[in-house]
């Protein structure tokens, strides 16, 4: 029987044929108010919304066209199509599985299934799924495509790069495969092959946003910044809402100081923080200003995004510990020439061989850097893991029977989360390579200290706390004093004969537009004094000695320090220095260390997070709060009297050189005993 409102329906059909996609949705609207169950109007409804990107309001129309039409394979794809665009996963597997039952051995059907199993951790089943396809379809590219997605979502890109090369010779000319192929070589770190494979994608489809931020990643790699910022830019046009691009755009320009276009990223991308938004990765966050709330907000995002498969029950200990060794897995990708590396070297040599069993887990592929090799010696053992799926890594590293696992990444570079998602050890503890906390109740601590989190700060942390009595910051002493050799002369590191040295060494995104506005302050009041910065890129340099000159400061006296090839020579070359100038929001970490154990001041800024308050808990550890500040006219107002008053800095570089050798700080064999009683208490608590 014809509706009484069938012309409404013939202008709505008209009007999406069209694709005036308003009129479309109005009209539909209009009919649904007469009656909300007519089938056409709720299905175009839906489409008419996921062609305009509000994928998650058509997902609503047509869950209820389903249930009034539940053997309909059109509607049926159509409605699982929406809710995997929503992340509704689950949903989407349950629409695909009616829309197998009703349509059997259809090779799409099967691997959109596929891809909806994949996205719930379920990788056995999405593996099945695109096998059958492929068995059904030699000839479809988009499961051999989707194949080596599972593939490299398993950790497994070597293989995947076969799927990918499949699906290339039978189309070509398809982008995602392309950029997803350069994703698998970027992981196997074929960087210059990826780049190609990314600039393939680009040249099918100028217009494929997330392709330009894959580009923009591999850039980054390649030490090419400038050309890296500009992928991410056109990323940003095209594709702002794409995961995490917010904050690898913000991290390009920070790098490179431009701080005009990152302030205003900065706030959009804590605002999308604070409403749970896949905006910036937690690392990134901490050079922001975002508070303590945000940065835990930002980490449970991550999480949820990036780690699939999370193993809720426990592992007991594998034997009572009275009368054997704790048993402990260092996991790693920086177990070499890395400030990582650094730190834990001397930690590993006194570990307490009586009590303890120390066995490095590396992540990376091997270096064969002096220090890999000197700590492959210093170790039990090494487990390596590279090339290895998490299910495979999960099953020789549960065969070692640790009693604690411990993640020096965190939310670092190459980190192994998902690893420590599956419970590798009893205890797990998020320590030393990410200062925060990583948002996943897999991890049982954190190790901290009193300053770095105070009491107050818990609610903040997803881990329990474990404090260190001192600070909980490794700094490295294994170079002694006698070690560093004459000083080099200033001439030599491109320093004036005379005047005041202000340093910091920070990397590049570390320096915020607030705290240069000071340093600029303190060269305009310090006649003859010159700021000695750690040397970025090109482009950073040139924007630094312009905002100096906006300033009013001459760009000729921010002087750049080279690399030097050994650490010796570097901390020689420290005590030339007169000032260390730290960075708020993340502090100076192992190059505050370096500083203080050269000889060398480091005035900071007690801040509200753990990230900037690294060097406060440093500078406690050696008894030196004078050069802690509560805020940046304190450190301003510090830092002007140190480089007016000689014999004021004198003392303070005196007691410095005293605290350094007397103070807790730099006593290593007394840090290992504080880190390993924390170790023994967390066993006993399992016991």
């Amino acid at each position: 029987m014809t509706q009484p409102y069938a012309p409404l329906i013939q202008q709505m059909m008209r009007e999406f044929q069209n694709q005036h996609l308003d009129a479309t949705e109005r009209i539909a609207q209009s009919i649904l108010r007469i009656n909300q169950k007519d089938l056409v109007a709720l299905q175009v409804l839906g489409l008419s919304l996921a062609m305009q990107g509000r994928i998650p309001e058509a997902v609503v129309p047509l869950t209820k066209a389903a249930s009034l039409d539940g053997k309909n394979p059109e509607l049926l794809n159509n409605l699982a199509k929406a809710q995997q665009g929503a992340e509704l996963y689950a949903q989407a597997l349950e629409t695909y599985q009616k829309l197998n039952r009703l349509v059997q051995n259809n090779p799409q059907i099967l691997t959109d299934m596929g891809t909806a199993y994949g996205k719930l951790g379920q990788f056995d089943k999405a593996s099945a799924c695109y096998e059958m396809a492929i068995n059904l379809a030699p000839n479809y590219f988009l499961a051999w495509s989707n194949q080596g997605n599972l593939l490299v979502e398993q950790g497994l890109p070597e293989q995947a790069l076969v799927s990918y090369e499949n699906a290339l010779q039978l189309n070509p000319s398809y982008a995602e495969t392309w950029t997803n192929y350069g994703n698998a070589l970027y992981d196997l770190g074929r960087f210059e092959e990826s780049l190609k494979a990314h600039e393939k994608a680009l040249t099918l489809n100028p217009l494929y946003g997330e392709a330009w931020s894959n580009q923009g990643n591999t850039l980054q790699e390649l030490k090419r910044g400038e050309e890296s910022l500009q992928s991410y830019q056109m990323a940003y046009e095209l594709v702002p809402e794409h995961p995490f691009l917010i904050g690898q755009l913000l991290n390009a320009y920070t790098t490179q100081c431009e701080w005009n276009q990152s302030q205003e990223l900065i706030e959009r991308g804590v605002k999308e923080v604070a409403q749970l938004k896949s905006a910036i990765p937690p690392f990134i966050l901490l050079q922001t200003p975002a508070s303590l709330e945000h940065q835990k907000k930002a980490a449970q995002v991550y999480i949820q995004k990036r780690v699939h498969v999370i193993n809720s029950g426990s592992i007991p200990l594998s034997s009572p510990i009275a009368g054997r060794k704790i048993r402990i897995g260092y996991f790693s990708s920086d177990l070499k020439d890395h400030p990582v590396g650094i730190l834990m070297e001397h930690i590993i040599r006194l570990h307490d061989r009586g009590r303890f069993e120390v066995i490095g887990v590396t992540l990376n592929k091997p270096t064969s850097d002096a220090l890999e090799s000197r700590l492959a010696k210093s170790f039990d053992r090494m487990i390596p893991l590279h090339g290895l799926n998490d299910a495979q890594a999960c099953e020789i590293v549960r065969e070692q029977q640790f009693d604690i696992a411990i993640d020096l990444n965190g939310h670092t570079a190459n980190a192994r989360t998902g690893l420590f998602g599956l419970k590798l050890a009893p205890v797990q503890v998020n320590y030393l390579g990410y200062a925060g906390t990583l948002g996943a109740d897999f991890y049982d601590y954190l190790v901290c200290d009193q300053i770095a989190v105070p009491p107050e700060h818990q609610s903040y942390y997803v881990e329990k706390l474990a404090c260190m009595p001192h600070s909980f910051f490794p700094a490295d002493s294994i170079i002694s004093h006698e070690e560093f050799g004459p000083i080099p002369s200033r001439q030599s590191q491109g320093l004036p004969d005379s005047g005041f040295v202000f340093a910091s060494f920070n990397n590049s995104y570390k320096i915020t537009p607030q705290i240069f506005d000071v340093w600029m302050e303190l060269l305009k009041q310090t006649p003859g004094s010159v700021l000695w910065l750690s040397k970025p890129s090109a482009a950073a340099i040139a924007n630094l000695k312009q905002h100096s000159h906006m300033r009013g400061v001459d760009s000729n006296r921010i002087l750049f320090a080279e690399r030097v090839p050994s650490r010796v020579d570097h901390l020689s070359r420290l005590r030339l220095a007169d000032l260390f100038l730290d960075t708020p929001y993340f502090n100076a970490h192992t190059t505050a260390a370096d500083a203080l154990w050269a000889g060398l001041p480091v005035l900071t800024i007690l801040g509200d997070t753990f990230a900037g308050r690294v060097a406060a808990s440093q500078l406690t550890a050696l008894d030196m709060p004078e050069l802690i500040s509560e805020s940046m006219q304190s450190y301003y107002s510090k830092a002007l009297e140190y480089s007016h008053n000689p014999e004021l800095l004198k003392q303070i570089k005196n007691k410095l050189c005293d605290h350094r050798l007397t103070k807790s700080l730099f006593d290593t064999h007394q840090y290992v005993k504080d880190l390993e009683a924390l170790y023994i208490s967390f066993v006993e608590e399992k016991s």
